[in-house]
């Protein structure tokens, strides 16, 4: 793990000298901002469903839409995440 590390930080480091993207940090930004946007996104989707679930206790009968509505939202962060893996 060590040498990969310091590997990392010499790319970074000759990268910043010669002003551009290093390969590895861009593709951790974009899982921070692809993963960041799946959390707000599960995050919005539980917000509504507590809501409903407050007013209209019958609400309770969607929970499965919900899982599914989840779901989807988690397949785009895999997906991202699979794309990082992929891409070089």
């Amino acid at each position: 793990m060590v040498p990969q590390v310091t590997r990392f930080a010499a790319e970074t480091a000759e990268v910043v000298q010669r002003g551009g993207w290093n390969p590895t940090a861009a593709k951790s930004f974009m899982l921070g901002i692809a993963f960041l946007g799946a959390a707000v996104g599960l995050g919005m989707v539980g917000q509504a469903y507590m809501k409903a679930l407050g007013r209209n206790p019958e609400a309770g009968k969607a929970a499965g839409q919900v899982v599914i509505i989840a779901a989807m939202i988690e397949v785009t962060a895999l997906l991202a995440f699979l794309g990082a893996i992929i891409v070089k």
